[in-house]
């Protein structure tokens, strides 16, 4: 984590924003989860629905058959099979409505994964950006530390090219790779 405050704070604010996101994805996947519980328990009303349609439809043709003996029984078998037909319609009115609800929330997670897919990439981009920017400023103070005056204004014997006045000499460094400064081996 970066020492400079400036980007300790963008860099919280950054995290808040990806738990942010990543607190509302969560929420439309469960919504998501919810509409797929709800659209299944709907087919399977749907099919019970059916199940009682054609069991009704069933028992009209056994009471038909036996219409001089069971005219009222009929009659309610005709009239339980109009109720079924009508819940079987209700039922895939609302397995339909579901259904298009579903399909609604599942663009609704693929848009909100799109969202947060695009901004946790401007947040690393960002980043990057603000730890190379830091890094870059470091180095530039490093840099001019190191070289200090080159015309001799703190160093008059250098200037004036007496040998041994040069003052000191920065040791190469090693950058963790077996060379110094230079780049030559060490």
């Amino acid at each position: 984590m970066a020492t400079d405050p400036e980007i300790r704070t963008f860099e919280k604010r950054i995290a808040q924003e990806a738990r942010t996101d990543q607190k509302n994805l969560d929420h439309v996947i469960k919504d998501l989860k919810n509409a797929e519980k709800a659209h299944q328990k709907a087919i399977k009303g749907a099919d019970k629905a059916q199940h009682n349609v054609d069991k009704a439809a069933q028992n009209e043709h056994k009471t038909a058959s036996a219409v001089e003996k069971a005219q009222h029984d009929h009659q309610a078998a005709v009239s339980a099979e109009a109720s079924a037909e009508k819940s079987l319609n209700l039922a895939r009115q609302y397995q339909q409505r579901l259904e298009g609800d579903l399909q609604k929330r599942r663009a609704t997670v693929d848009e909100w994964q799109h969202r947060k897919d695009v901004n946790d990439q401007q947040r690393e981009t960002k980043l990057a950006d603000i730890h190379t920017a830091a890094a870059s400023r470091a180095g530039s103070r490093a840099n001019s530390i190191n070289r200090g005056p080159t015309n001799g204004a703190f160093n008059p014997g250098a200037a004036a090219g007496v040998k041994g006045a040069e003052g000191p000499v920065a040791p190469d460094m090693d950058m963790g790779n077996g060379h110094g400064a230079s780049g030559a081996h060490a």
